[in-house]
């Protein structure tokens, strides 16, 4: 066993700085025009709300990538009322649950600001498509959303990033605003 981890211990060492010559000979990688993404997030979605989703990404150059892809979120609640009945102290408890759920596809652009690895600003938006439902009322949402943030892309496979957001969308009632803080995306690229 010691012979193993003295083995391993010797490659590393031994491998890392052609690792970092290679790394930084390369340092212009990246997506390529025609490269393919999938993307996952966790946070605040494009539809604004608390949730996961995913997108597939296109490069029509190293630096713009077509997006399309969705978001869900599920919220539910539990309150317990208890009521007394009488002067004997008997009491009744009743069970409310309440549950917001939301689904939302967005398609757009955006924008790589500089090309190759490392740390690269994003800019984006598009257009969005929510459903939103609470109990038994559902809304169905059209609007436009904007983004921005930073990618670290790791190399021309593998990225980390945080997205914050805003939209606009048109309900029932009117326009309404919202905005996310953060969301944390990874991607891999193929």
């Amino acid at each position: 066993m010691k012979r193993i981890l003295c083995l391993l211990t010797c490659a590393v060492a031994v491998s890392v700085p052609s690792l970092a010559r290679a790394q930084s000979a390369d340092r212009k990688g990246g997506p390529e025009k025609g490269t393919w993404g999938a993307e996952a997030s966790v946070g605040g979605n494009v539809a604004q709300s608390a949730g996961e989703g995913g997108s597939l990404l296109r490069f029509v150059s190293p630096g713009t990538a077509i997006v399309g892809g969705v978001a869900f979120s599920r919220i539910s609640s539990d309150s317990r009322t208890t009521r007394n009945l009488g002067p004997d102290g008997q009491g009744m408890s009743v069970l409310f649950t309440s549950a917001f759920s939301s689904v939302a596809v967005h398609a757009g652009l955006r924008r790589y600001t500089r090309t190759g690895l490392g740390l690269r600003p994003v800019f984006g938006g598009g257009l969005l498509f929510a459903r939103s439902s609470v109990a038994e009322r559902s809304d169905n949402n059209v609007g436009g959303y904007a983004e921005g943030g930073a990618a670290w892309f790791f190399n021309p496979h593998v990225s980390l990033g945080v997205l914050g957001g805003l939209s606009a969308v048109r309900r029932e009632g009117g326009w309404s605003a919202g905005g996310t803080l953060a969301r944390l995306t990874g991607a891999v690229y193929f």
